[in-house]
C-alpha cells in the first residue's frame, strides 16, 4: 500500500509541476490599444499611460500634436498608412524613450529637440520611421544595445548623434541633408564618446560637414556605407577616436562644398580625417576625392592578413588595400593589386573598386563570409568571420522544459527505487 501511495504522490508531483511550468511559460496575451478618431484613445501618450508593459500601441492616420514619453516596453506603430507625430512643444523631443525594449514603427516624427530620444536604455528599436525638422532625428544619450534601422532621418540637424553611448546597431538608414542647429555642424551620424558601435548600409550625403564623425569614440565598426558628397569631409575620426574599423564603404565626391568661411578653415576638404590613432582603413572605394585621406600615417591601410578574392574569374590570394580613382599605377601580373604604393602609403592599392574583387574572406579562414551590400560597382561584400561550429545551442523555452522534465525524472526514480516494497 506504501509503494502504491508513493507512485501516486510522485504523479501528483508530475501533474502539478507541468502545470506550474506552463503557467510560467506562457505569458499573458499582450493588448492591442488604438489611437485615433475612432480608437480607444484620441492621443498617443493617453493610449501609452493607459498600456501595460508589452503591449502594442497602434497609431491610425492623421496628424497628431504631442510630446509623449514612453516609460515601459511598448511597440507603439502605424495602424496602417503612415501617421505624422508633430511636436506640440519644439523644446522637448517628440518621443522620449526611458525605458527598456519600446519599439517605435512606421511613423512620421517632425519638429522636435530629438524625433526620438532614447534615454539611459536598452534593447530599444527604432525602424521604418520618418523623421524631418528636428534637431537630432534620433538622440542616443547613455544607451546601449539599442538598433536604429530602415530609417529616412533626412533634413534635420543631425541624423543620428550618440552621445556615450555604445553597442548601438545603426544600419540601412538614409541621413542626408543634415543642416546642423546654430553652432553645430550636421552629422549623417555623430558619436561622442561611443564604444563598439555597429554602423553598416546606410546612405550618408550631402550633409553640412561629415556623413560620419566620431570623437573620443573607438571600436566602432563602419562597414558597406554610401558616404558621398558631404561638404567637408566624409569620415572624420577627431581626437581620441581609435582603433575603429572602416571596410567596403563607397566614399566619393566629398569636400567639394564651400571653400571659404569657418567651416573650410577648420576642417580641410577630403575623404576621411584621421586624427585619431589605429584606425583601420582598406577594401573601401574612393572616388573623385580632392584628398582620399589627410592623417594617413596614423591610420592602418593594409589588410594584416592575406585575403581571398576574386579578380576577372580568377582566384587570387593576397594583401589588400583601398581603391583611388586618381590611382596612376597599374597591374603588370593580372592580380587586381597595383604598384607602386599609393599616394597615401597602401602597399597594395586596389585597380578596381573594392566591389569588382567578388567575395572577400581571410585566407585563414574557410567559414562562408558575410556578403556586404550593393556600391556604385556591383555588390560589395564583407571580409569573412568565422561561423559558429560544434553542438547545438539550447535557447530560449527549451532549457527549463528539460530542467523541469529532469527534475520529474529523477523524482519518479528516487519513488521507485527507495520506496519499500510491500510485504506478501
Amino acid at each position: 500500500m506504501r509503494r502504491t501511495k508513493l507512485v501516486s504522490n510522485a504523479l501528483l508531483f508530475v501533474a502539478a509541476a507541468l502545470i506550474l511550468y506552463a503557467a510560467l511559460a506562457v505569458p499573458a496575451s499582450a493588448a492591442d490599444i488604438t489611437v485615433g478618431a475612432h480608437g480607444q484613445f484620441k492621443t498617443i501618450q493617453q493610449a501609452v499611460d493607459a498600456a501595460t508593459p508589452g503591449d502594442t500601441v497602434s497609431v491610425a492616420p492623421g496628424t497628431y500634436a504631442e510630446n509623449v514619453v514612453v516609460n515601459k516596453p511598448l511597440t507603439i506603430t502605424a495602424a496602417s498608412a503612415r501617421p505624422t507625430v508633430m511636436v506640440a512643444d519644439p523644446s522637448k523631443d517628440v518621443f522620449l524613450l526611458s525605458s527598456p525594449s519600446v519599439r517605435i514603427d512606421g511613423l512620421t516624427i517632425a519638429g522636435g529637440a530629438s524625433g526620438v530620444q532614447i534615454q539611459n536604455a536598452s534593447k530599444c528599436v527604432v525602424t521604418n520611421i520618418i523623421a524631418r525638422d528636428n534637431v537630432r532625428a534620433v538622440y542616443l544619450s547613455h544607451s546601449t544595445d539599442n538598433e536604429i534601422s530602415n530609417c529616412n532621418l533626412a533634413d534635420n540637424g543631425y541624423g543620428v548623434y550618440g552621445d556615450s553611448s555604445s553597442n548601438n546597431t545603426v544600419s540601412s538608414n538614409v541621413a542626408t541633408g543634415e543642416k546642423g542647429n546654430g553652432i553645430a555642424l550636421g552629422d549623417g551620424i555623430f558619436f561622442n564618446h561611443g564604444d563598439g558601435n555597429t554602423v553598416t548600409g546606410n546612405t550618408l550625403g550631402s550633409n553640412n560637414a561629415f556623413g560620419i564623425s566620431c570623437y573620443a569614440s573607438s571600436n566602432n565598426k563602419i562597414s558597406d556605407n554610401r558616404i558621398t558628397d558631404n561638404v567637408r569631409i566624409g569620415v572624420r575620426f577627431g581626437p581620441g577616436a581609435d582603433n575603429n574599423a572602416l571596410f567596403f564603404n563607397t566614399i566619393s565626391n566629398n569636400g567639394n562644398g564651400p571653400s571659404s568661411g569657418a567651416l573650410a578653415s577648420s576642417f580641410p576638404a577630403c575623404g576621411i580625417l584621421a586624427i585619431g590613432s589605429n584606425n583601420r582603413i582598406y577594401e573601401n572605394t574612393f572616388i573623385n576625392q580632392p584628398n582620399a585621406i589627410i592623417g594617413a600615417s596614423t591610420a592602418i591601410l593594409n589588410s594584416p592578413e592575406k585575403m581571398v578574392y576574386t579578380y576577372n574569374g580568377v582566384e587570387q590570394t593576397g594583401y589588400m588595400s583601398n581603391y583611388y580613382s586618381d590611382y596612376k599605377g597599374t597591374d603588370a601580373n593580372g592580380t587586381g593589386i597595383g604598384s607602386p604604393p599609393s599616394a597615401y602609403g597602401d602597399k597594395y592599392p586596389l585597380v578596381r573598386p573594392i566591389g569588382q574583387y567578388g567575395v572577400i574572406q581571410l585566407a585563414s579562414v574557410t567559414a562562408s563570409p558575410r556578403v556586404g551590400l550593393t556600391n556604385e560597382s556591383a555588390n560589395a561584400v564583407g571580409q569573412g568571420e568565422p561561423g559558429r561550429e560544434g553542438g547545438a545551442v539550447l535557447d530560449g523555452p527549451a532549457v527549463p522544459i528539460l530542467i523541469v522534465l529532469s527534475a520529474i525524472v529523477v523524482a519518479a526514480i528516487v519513488v521507485f527505487k527507495w520506496a519499500p516494497k510491500r510485504e506478501t
